[in-house]
């Protein structure tokens, strides 16, 4: 039997590092693409959604959040290959 990612004290401490790397990573992007990218990936609002409730074109919304996406993508790129030893 395989021991769960709960009951393994190594993998919570790579999953705590990899939560903290993306919360650093977020707090680099201004507030308005750390929002959109939260609100989008993390509290499952639409982009129109967000749009909306900023009163904003859901282009300059998309604009946001993929700026953000770019970031992470870049910021996590390092930590990526280390986890996976590429």
């Amino acid at each position: 039997m395989t021991e769960s990612n709960e009951d393994n004290p190594e993998m919570k401490l790579v999953q705590q590092e990899i939560w903290n790397e993306v919360f650093r990573a977020l707090d680099e992007l201004s507030e308005k693409q750390r929002t959109a990218f939260i609100q989008n990936e993390i509290e499952g609002k639409t982009l129109q959604q967000i749009a909306d409730e900023q009163n904003e074109n859901i282009k300059t919304i998309i604009s946001r959040k993929n700026y953000a996406v770019k970031h992470l993508r870049n910021r996590l790129d390092s930590l990526y290959r280390e986890i996976t030893n590429n």
